[in-house]
């Protein structure tokens, strides 16, 4: 399984101030999985800039209070290119434009079909509905945080 985390309102508050949230309930959560590394996927993390912020400022902080390696944090221009290869569709560097078409999920199912073909992918997010499909799982952090709840899955 390849587990993505969102930050912003999943793991940290906001990208300005970088305080962690939910990190004890989604530390329970990621040992109840045994899972070992994680990664991020968040369009708080625009660009090259962002990703060095990322290393730099937060990387540490999350991998020490999740108890998890952090293996990636690729950007939205990453997600971009991704879903450009999958898809076809040239998005000429409007990040605000693929956001806004393409959102959390449909950015998540390019991103999995290009660099994970076939393995299972998961999401946890703030804002995005719990969806469950072969291939592609995405959870609401309110799944984790509240364990009885649903968790549903995309394709």
């Amino acid at each position: 399984m390849n587990l993505y985390l969102d930050l912003e309102q999943t793991v940290i508050d906001s990208w300005d101030s970088g305080l962690l949230v939910n990190s004890t309930t989604v530390k329970d959560w990621l040992e109840r999985l045994a899972v070992k590394e994680v990664s991020v996927f968040s369009f708080a993390v625009w660009n090259e800039q962002d990703q060095q912020e990322f290393w730099r400022r937060l990387h540490d902080p999350l991998t020490r209070a999740l108890g998890v390696t952090v293996k990636q944090c690729p950007s939205v221009k990453d997600f971009m290119k991704a879903d450009t290869e999958v898809t076809g569709v040239r998005w000429d560097d409007d990040l605000t434009e693929f956001i806004a078409i393409r959102g959390k999920v449909d950015s998540f199912r390019s991103w999995c079909r290009l660099h994970h073909n076939g393995e299972h992918c998961v999401l946890v997010d703030d804002v995005v509905a719990v969806i469950e499909a072969p291939t592609v799982t995405v959870a609401a952090i309110g799944a984790v945080v509240q364990p009885n709840a649903s968790c549903t899955t995309i394709e």
